[in-house]
Formats: structure tokens, C-alpha cells, sequence
């Protein structure tokens, strides 16, 4: 794990896998189209509640970076598809309140931490 996280490409790739997976997934659960850009805050609340341990002395943008770029090398390999994963985010997120910020960033938190958990 510790090579996902020194890999910049692979965080930049996976910010644009978990952006896409999180709008269409936001998207199905709302019924309208969006496009909504996943904070590190987010991804890094999600790591603390996942079963993955976070990179040594890492702050919150390195734990969001970290998770990016554990999601792009999933993508990658294989590890899951677009349409299994839109599903399983798209099940956390339905009931949520996702246009209250604060509630979607916890959504956001619970579904990839979730997500996580299952694949990795």
C-alpha cells in the first residue's frame, strides 16, 4: 500500500474515477444529472472508517490522495466495474440528504468507506 500512496498519476487518475463514480451515482439516487467533485475531507473520513490502515504521519489530504489512488488502481486492475460500484454507492446513498453539504460529506463518508470495505 505504501507505493499507492507516493504514486501522484495514480491519485490524480483515481480522483477523476471516484468523481465519476460518486456523480452518476448521485445522479441515480436524485434522479437529475450532476457532477459533484468528492472532497479529501471525505475520502479521508471514509479511510478512518474503513478496515484500511491510513499511511503513517498523513494528513487529511494524504489519507483523500491515498484513497483516490487506491480506487484508480482498482479501476485498473479490475477490481470492480463502473456499473457494480455506481450500485453499491448509489444503495448507501439513497435516503441521504445530499443537498445539505454537511449530510452529504457523512453520506459521502459512509458509502466510500463502505465501497472500501468490499473491495479492498
Amino acid at each position: 500500500m505504501e507505493e499507492i500512496s507516493e504514486d501522484s498519476n495514480l491519485s490524480a487518475f483515481g480522483d477523476a474515477v471516484v468523481n465519476f463514480l460518486y456523480s452518476v451515482a448521485k445522479s441515480r439516487v436524485q434522479g437529475r444529472y450532476t457532477g459533484k467533485k468528492v472532497s479529501n475531507i471525505a475520502l479521508s473520513d471514509a479511510l478512518a472508517k474503513s478496515k484500511i490502515k491510513s499511511p503513517r504521519r498523513s494528513d487529511k489530504k494524504m489519507r483523500g490522495d491515498f484513497v483516490e489512488a487506491m480506487i484508480g488502481k482498482g479501476y485498473i486492475e479490475k477490481v470492480f466495474n463502473i456499473d457494480d460500484a455506481v450500485a453499491i454507492l448509489s444503495e448507501k446513498l439513497s435516503g441521504k440528504d445530499l443537498n445539505d453539504p454537511e449530510e452529504e460529506r457523512k453520506a459521502i463518508a459512509d458509502a466510500f468507506s463502505y465501497f472500501i470495505d468490499h473491495y479492498f
